[in-house]
Formats: structure tokens, sequence, C-alpha cells
């Protein structure tokens, strides 16, 4: 006989607390518009929701927010500064991925107004200028930066930017909900969510998926999913899942009810941001909190009828405020709605 939902969620936590300590290791209508930019300011300053700021060179850009919501845009930048050299495979190590997520920094600052003009607050957003051909902020060093200083600053301001996003989320909210928005040319056009769960895990069973504390911990939506009464498999594709609320807003979604598996078709699980800035087992190691109050998911958008145009993005970006004032209150008891 399986354990009651509320033993299993002691015998998991224990489980996280324990991994935790052994552990060490393209522009359109009007919301597309960009804020006012200043400066980064030489002290520590109360950033105001809303306004711009930019890191060393205009490498980075945050967008201070003051809703428990966090957007990033690693893969979106054009900046080829010549004092950085480009990533290469032999050079760097990995694979070194070079090519652009198109829009998705417009597509990020869409979501942020489309979500202030719903709720009246702004998520938190962090964006990338650099082309990915020089830096790559969703991998660890060197593959990130090839070991040039230049590039390695703002890398360090990216995560910067994001743990003072969490920071303001935590400190007003208590809790928060993060987004790390990608776009892929896979062959189906879907949403790819990735909870840092492996296809082959996917491809399992519910019953497999909820009898499994180790995929649990892996999760990105870990602590979220500890509080939740739905199983784990429910929270990945059942009725309420954030892949099925997308679905049922004309956005095909992966995991969701309609879509539960890949069953061999491509899929992005997530990559180091969603490591290291969810509530996953792997954050601690990588300076993030196991078992912390920032969940979330990275996502995968296809091209077509989401970041092709102006008024896709805008109709992306009025559903996912829709799927997440839904998702967080159900499943979180976050509201978003003042």
């Amino acid at each position: 006989m399986p354990f009651p939902r509320s033993w299993r969620h002691h015998r998991v936590a224990i489980e996280v607390l324990l991994t935790a300590l052994t552990l060490s290791a393209c522009s359109g209508g009007p919301t597309d518009t960009k804020p006012p930019v200043v400066p980064p300011p030489v002290v520590p300053v109360a950033y105001v929701p809303g306004q711009a700021y930019l890191g060393r060179n205009g490498y980075v850009e945050y967008i201070a927010g003051n809703a428990p919501v966090i957007l990033t845009a690693p893969h979106g930048g054009s900046l080829t500064p010549s004092s950085i050299p480009d990533r290469t495979a032999s050079a760097c190590g990995g694979s070194a991925t070079t090519v652009t997520d198109a829009n998705t920094q417009e597509l990020v600052r869409t979501m942020q107004a489309r979500y202030a003009a719903r709720f009246g607050k702004y998520p938190h957003v962090v964006i990338s200028h650099l082309s990915r051909r020089k830096l790559d902020p969703n991998r660890l060093q060197p593959e990130a930066g090839c070991g040039n200083a230049e590039a390695a600053t703002a890398l360090g301001e990216w995560h910067s930017y994001i743990d003072v996003a969490k920071s303001a989320v935590l400190k007003a909210h208590g809790k928060g909900w993060y987004m790390d928005m990608h776009g892929h040319g896979h062959a189906v056009p879907r949403l790819e969510l990735g909870y840092l769960l492996s296809a082959a895990a996917l491809d399992g069973t519910d019953a497999a998926l909820d009898a499994s504390s180790a995929l649990e911990n892996s999760a990105s939506i870990l602590t979220l999913s500890l509080a939740s009464p739905l199983s784990f498999s429910a929270l990945l594709r059942g009725p309420t899942s954030l892949g099925t609320l997308y679905a049922g807003l004309g956005f095909p979604s992966i995991p969701s009810s309609s879509d539960p598996r890949p069953s061999g078709t491509d899929y992005f699980n997530g990559g180091d941001n969603t490591r290291r800035h969810s509530c996953s087992s792997s954050a601690s190691p990588l300076g993030g909190i196991t078992g912390g109050m920032i969940c979330g998911v990275q996502i995968e958008a296809n091209f077509a009828g989401v970041r092709d145009n102006a008024a896709n993005r805008e109709r992306f970006a009025d559903a996912t405020a829709q799927v997440l004032e839904q998702y967080l209150r159900v499943h979180w008891g976050l509201l978003l709605a003042p």
C-alpha cells in the first residue's frame, strides 16, 4: 500500500535535506517597447518596478518587478563585441551551441507588460544582450564564456540580477515562480515544459513517477509538489497541470493531459538556469536553494504562433498570465490578483 501523501512529503523532505548536505558539486506592438534604461548604481539602491537597469557594457539588463514571478531570456541577445571571442566546442568544452532563440527578448518584455496590465504588478525580467556566440548564461563555465573575463563578468551579473529578483520576491511574497524562456525549432510545434526530468522519466507511467522520490526531488517544482495535495504525475500532466492549462488556451504543450510523453520526439527538459534558480535538489550545489520557495520551469517555445510576431507574443503573454493565476493559486496558494 502506498504511503499517504502527507507521509511521503516528510520522507521526501528528509531525503532532500540529506541531498543538499552531501552534494557539493522581432519588435512590434506597443508591449514590445523597451522601458527607459538607467546605468547600474554604484551602490545598492531600491530598484523601481518597471525600471530597467544595465550591467557593465550593457550586456545584461534587469527590469525590476514587484510581482512573485521572474522571467529570463538568456539566448535572445545580438551583441558581438570583438573583445569576447566566439565560443567553440573545442575551446570551451561541451557543445558550445550558438543558435539565437529569436524574439525571446521581445517575448519576455511582452509577458511582463501583459501581466502588469492584468494584475497591476510587474514580473521581474532579466535579459542577456550578448549573442550566444559570446556567452551562454544557461551553461556553467567554461562552456558558458570560454574563460574570457568580460564574459565571466556578464555571467556573474546575470545570476546576480536573478538573485536580486528572487530576494525581492521572497521578501514581498514569501514564495515565487521562475520561468526561463527559450525557443526551439523542433518538428512538433508545441511548448516544451522542462521540469528537469528526462524524456525517459516522462515516458514512464504515472505510477512510476509517483513512486520515485528521487524524480520528485530532482524536479524544478519540488517544493510546490510537496505542498500540493495532488500527486506528482498530476502536477506534471494532469487536468490542472501547467501544460494542460496552456493547451486549453490554444498553446499545445508537453507534458500535458493531451501530450503526456515525448515518446521519442525531440524534447528539452531544462538547463542550468532552472537547476540553479528553482527549488530542485540540484539547486544548492549550483548556488541556489534546494527545497527553497522559488520553483519554476524552463519553457522552450515554438516560433510560429508564439514568438513570430507582436500579436502572437501578446496572445501568449495574456495566456501565460491566465495560466499562472490558476496554476499557482490552485497548487501553491500563491495569489497573483490584488
